[in-house]
């Protein structure tokens, strides 16, 4: 259970700020990409455990984005060869399907091949991910532009307003109705004033990382 979750969506602002910084890296070195396996993983399970104590609108890891996929050609992948990609997955060929944040973050904390991509620049642009479930299925591409993009729109966002009801189950002996526990219907997310979320992103993949904002003055999130 997460009590108080500001200090957990700041560390999960600090994972943002992590895979910010190593994607201006010239060069990564070994120790930078265990923080980055840390930030990514660390990042989306706390993005879970916020999602299970009712910490975020219910709805929000409902959203659904367009992925491309990479088809396995029907070779085992284990422990000895996964960073063969080239040789289990068809890498010329690839199919977009939609899948929801939930799902992203379950490929991220349960990664089993994990490549980073790289741009023209050499900056970390992405990358390819599958879990041990889905690894004889297909291999994901996630560009790291959207994984900065769950990651702070959860960790600058706070609930303004609640509608929580329990279900009803049954009836007792006499008739009275039987209630469930107390779920979390929906929910208002606000933001710091003027936070403009795909501006910030454009910023942090450009060198320009943004500052996390103290004031009080909250934004409505209308999505």
């Amino acid at each position: 259970m997460i009590h108080e979750s500001y200090y957990w969506k700041k560390e999960l602002y600090n994972d943002f700020i992590t895979i910010s910084k190593i994607r201006q890296n010239k060069r990564i070195y070994e120790k930078s990409f265990v923080k980055l396996e840390r930030a990514l993983m660390m990042g989306a399970f706390i993005i879970r455990k916020l999602d299970e104590a009712q910490k975020i609108p219910p709805d929000f890891l409902y959203r659904q984005e367009t992925l491309e996929f990479f088809v396995n050609k029907g070779e085992i992948v284990d422990h000895m060869n996964w960073h063969k990609i080239d040789e289990h997955y068809d890498l010329s060929t690839r199919t977009k399907q939609t899948r929801n944040w939930k799902y992203i973050l379950n490929q991220l904390i349960h990664s089993f091949t994990l490549v980073y991509v790289f741009d023209d620049d050499n900056k970390l642009d992405g990358i390819f991910i599958n879990t041990d479930n889905t690894k004889k299925d297909a291999l994901l591409y996630l560009p790291i532009k959207l994984i900065l993009t769950i990651f702070l729109s959860i960790s600058e966002g706070s609930i303004v307003k609640t509608n929580s009801s329990r279900d009803i189950i049954g009836k007792d002996e006499n008739g009275d109705f039987l209630y469930g526990e107390m779920k979390l219907r929906d929910a208002v997310y606000a933001y710091p004033d003027g936070f403009k979320l795909d501006n910030i992103i454009c910023d942090a993949l450009n060198g320009l990382i943004y500052k996390k904002q103290n004031n009080i003055a909250l934004t409505i999130n209308t999505e």
